[in-house]
C-alpha cells in the first residue's frame, strides 16, 4: 500500500464524513427551519385570533356606545317634543277669547273657595275685569288667579303657568305614553 493509496483513502473517508456531516446538517438545518416555521404559523393563528378578539370586542363596545347615544338623542327629541307641547299650550291659554278667560277664571274662583275663604285675588290686568268683587291685586302671570284669605296666610295658587308646571310634573309619564306610546 502506498502512500497514494493511505491519501486516497482518508481523503475517501474525509470525504464521507464530510458528505454524512452535511448530510446530517442538512437534515438538522430542515428540521429547525419546519420548527421555525411551525412557530411563525402557531404565532400567526395565534395574533389572528387575538386581534378578531380585539375587533370582536371593540365592535360591540362601539355598538353599545352607538345605542346609548342614539338612546340619548332619542330621549333628547323626546324632552323637545313635549316642552314644545307645554310651550304649545301657554301660548293657546295665553290667548284665550275673553268668554272662555271668564268661564276658567269662574271655575278656578269656584275651586279656591271650596279650599279657603277668599278675601284676595290676584290676577294679570286683563283677567281682573272678571273679578271685581274681590279686593283684586295685579301680578305678572298669563292668566288663571291666586287667591288668599283674609289675612293673607293661606294661598292657593291657580294661575295658568303653575298648573301647568304641575300637571307636567305630575303627569310625565302619562304624556309621553299619549304621545310616544
Amino acid at each position: 500500500m502506498g502512500l497514494e493509496t493511505v491519501k486516497d483513502e482518508i481523503m475517501n473517508s474525509a470525504k464521507e464524513q464530510s458528505n454524512s456531516s452535511i448530510s446530517e446538517a442538512r437534515k438538522e438545518a430542515n428540521r429547525i427551519i419546519k420548527e421555525a416555521e411551525k412557530k411563525i404559523e402557531d404565532m400567526k393563528e395565534k395574533s389572528e385570533a387575538e386581534t378578531k378578539k380585539l375587533i370582536d370586542t371593540i365592535k360591540r363596545q362601539e355598538l353599545a356606545s352607538a345605542e346609548l347615544e342614539n338612546k340619548k338623542i332619542l330621549l333628547e327629541a323626546k324632552k323637545q317634543i313635549i316642552e314644545n307641547v307645554f310651550a304649545e299650550s301657554r301660548k293657546k291659554l295665553e290667548n284665550l277669547d275673553d268668554k272662555r278667560r271668564e268661564e276658567i277664571l269662574k271655575k278656578l274662583l269656584e275651586k279656591a273657595k271650596n279650599e279657603i275663604e277668599v278675601a284676595n285675588i290676584y290676577c294679570n290686568k286683563k283677567d281682573s275685569k272678571f273679578l271685581k268683587v274681590f279686593n283684586v291685586g295685579n301680578v305678572d302671570i298669563i292668566g288663571g288667579l291666586i287667591a288668599e284669605n283674609k289675612e293673607r296666610t293661606i294661598r292657593v295658587d291657580y294661575g295658568f303657568e303653575t298648573m301647568l308646571q304641575s300637571i307636567k310634573e305630575n303627569e310625565l309619564q302619562s304624556i309621553s305614553k299619549v304621545l310616544f306610546g
